[in-house]
């Protein structure tokens, strides 16, 4: 067993491949640390180095994580917020050109169930920081923070472009009724909060 905090960093730092920022990971791993004590006071810091594991453990995978994966599942995520908008786009576009088509029914459709699709889409926010939490650790952080940022373009714009009828409102009738427009906001705005908090759900089933 690791007898403190200050001994399993040690072992960290000195475990960690030199292709990373040995630095950085202590810190967020002492951060860690100190968020579990202060989360659950009943804990000793001896079971809480228990709960962490081996630290040279711990390091061998950051030296047996493949880079490149990192930009490919951020790309993922990017890629699946910009598809949503694309297709957004498509059903709106056939909703007013081609009112018998598939598309123009599918809006229909949508239109039915608004608050359904809010659902949705923040179960898609949940997911990213879950899964980049469980699968880079602490490590993750910035790229988690960076996916969000990136992803959230589109939503910022689309926003301010409908807000300040730089996009007729009418074009997304009947779903973008003033109730919507405003949970759509109120959600804008949660994105970031709900992501982090299941991002470091995600730390935690990766430690």
């Amino acid at each position: 067993m690791i007898p403190s905090k200050d001994h399993f960093l040690k072992l960290l730092a000195q475990s960690l491949p030199p292709s990373v920022n040995r630095e950085e990971i202590v810190k967020e791993y002492e951060l860690h640390i100190e968020e579990k004590l202060v989360d659950q006071p009943h804990l000793s810091i001896e079971e809480v180095m228990a709960q962490l594991g081996d630290p040279v453990e711990i390091a061998k995978q950051y030296g047996e994580a493949e880079p490149i994966s990192k930009g490919f599942i951020s790309r993922n995520f990017v890629f699946c917020n910009f598809m949503f908008f694309f297709i957004g786009a498509l059903l709106t576009f056939c909703y007013h050109v081609y009112e018998d088509s598939i598309l123009s029914n599918a809006w229909g459709l949508l239109a039915k169930i608004p608050l359904t699709i809010v659902i949705v889409y923040t179960v898609f926010w949940m997911i990213l920081g879950f899964e980049i939490g469980r699968e880079y650790g602490l490590l993750g952080e910035k790229l988690f923070s960076n996916t969000v940022f990136i992803s959230l373009i589109p939503n910022v714009l689309l926003m301010i472009m409908t807000l300040f009828h730089f996009i007729p409102v009418n074009w997304f009738q009947p779903i973008l009724t003033p109730t919507f427009i405003a949970i759509c906001v109120i959600m804008t705005f949660l994105v970031y909060p709900i992501s982090k908090f299941f991002y470091y759900i995600g730390v935690r089933h990766s430690i």
